[in-house]
């Protein structure tokens, strides 16, 4: 009896067997027919119940079927399943872990080889999505995939790292973001940016010393190119040495002499080293250039509304009460010239609530002078409470 049950035993497993590899061959069948729904419900099922072998063939076919769902053009298909290529890359882990005869490493480094390609594509598509911690894990395997003895590749793919980098630095991991650049730097990829990029990275983790040795790396790598500027500016126009920033603004000039942003940014310049004439005159500049430069005509408003507020704390202070009297109305005079700006700018930024709470207080200020002053300052007291 006890024979009998043994024997029943080997049937039923040798049975089980044959029944579950006649899946995984039916399974391969609809991969080649293109029928990714019944390939992928047959193949699941043999592989969930395979209790009497486990067979490296079966884990490379449910490879191929999720990795064609993830590629295919037909979005019925990629809703299968959202993790194909992750259970793709999953299965083939599997396949070599079970390969023991070494039936598989040419097979392996075909679908290894596009799966690289997948993983790109699908750190692309994360990062244009914003979801950058996903971008990130894609580019990652990439890397991990083209490390593999499956590929045996001894080229390095630089911009992967880079893109690495990118990713890691959008996804605020500033640390890993730092390793990426530095290994692309390694390699001499794209040595004006990356050092750009770095130095970013660096800056934002409180590195700054190292932060300027890498962007002026950059700059010495690319003096002309813009990106690279513009950081340096940045530094030292945001930091505590803006007198620096003048010498690669007048580069930035040089190389581009109709972008207003760079006259702008001199300005800005200029009123930090408190010489308001001359940053005046840079504002003006990026105006004629653009007169629909809304930073420009908000600064230029400031500008004036700030002269008239110390020329208002004279008059206050003048006890002569005829003397005051004088002066007043000089006071209003220089209310008045910062209005213009900053109506002007509101037409280019309808609605921007600085600008308006600014005008209101205006408006208020010199509403005594002009009946027109307290029409305008009403209306604006109207749109500001609609805004809230």
């Amino acid at each position: 009896m006890r024979k009998l049950t043994f024997i029943m035993i080997l049937l039923f497993c040798a049975t089980a067997t044959y029944a579950q590899k006649g899946k995984v061959a039916q399974a391969s069948s609809y991969l080649s027919s293109g029928k990714l729904d019944e390939a992928k419900k047959l193949i699941d099922e043999a592989i969930t119940h395979e209790n009497c072998v486990n067979d490296p063939k079966s884990y490379f076919i449910k490879g191929q079927i999720y990795q064609a769902i993830y590629e295919s053009p037909l979005a019925d298909y990629k809703k299968l399943d959202p993790n194909a290529l992750d259970v793709a890359w999953e299965a083939y882990q599997k396949v070599q872990q079970l390969d023991e005869k070494g039936k598989f490493p040419k097979k392996l480094k075909v679908q290894f080889e596009n799966l690289a390609i997948d993983y790109a594509n699908r750190g692309v598509e994360f990062y244009s999505s914003e979801n950058y911690a996903g971008a990130l894990n894609a580019f990652k395997r990439v890397l991990e995939i083209e490390k593999s003895p499956i590929i045996n590749n001894p080229g390095i793919d630089t911009a992967i790292i880079f893109n690495a980098g990118l990713a890691a630095q959008k996804a605020n991991l500033l640390s890993e973001a730092e390793g990426y650049y530095k290994e692309a730097l390694k390699y001499n990829y794209e040595p004006a940016k990356t050092n750009v990029m770095l130095a970013s990275v660096l800056k934002e983790q409180g590195k700054k010393e190292e932060a300027l040795q890498y962007l002026q790396k950059g700059y010495e790598l690319a003096p002309n190119d813009p990106f690279t500027l513009v950081e340096l500016i940045n530094y030292y126009l945001l930091g505590g040495e803006p007198e620096k920033a003048e010498v690669y603004l007048d580069a930035a000039i040089k190389q581009d002499p109709n972008n207003p942003s760079y006259y702008r940014a001199k300005g800005t310049l200029y009123e930090k080293l408190s010489q308001p004439e001359k940053a005046q005159a840079m504002y003006e500049k990026a105006l004629s250039i653009d007169p629909n430069d809304f930073n420009s005509l908000f600064y230029l408003g400031n500008m004036k509304l700030n002269e008239a507020n110390e020329l208002n704390k004279v008059v206050f202070n003048i006890e002569d009460a005829d003397e005051y009297n004088r002066e007043v109305p000089k006071v209003y005079a220089a209310y008045g010239k910062a209005i213009p700006f900053f109506e002007k700018a509101l037409e280019i930024q309808p609605g921007e609530r600085n600008t308006m709470t600014i005008l209101k207080e205006l408006y208020f200020r010199l509403r005594a002078t002009d009946p027109v002053y307290q029409e305008k300052y009403d209306k604006m007291q109207e749109a500001l409470q609609k805004a809230e």
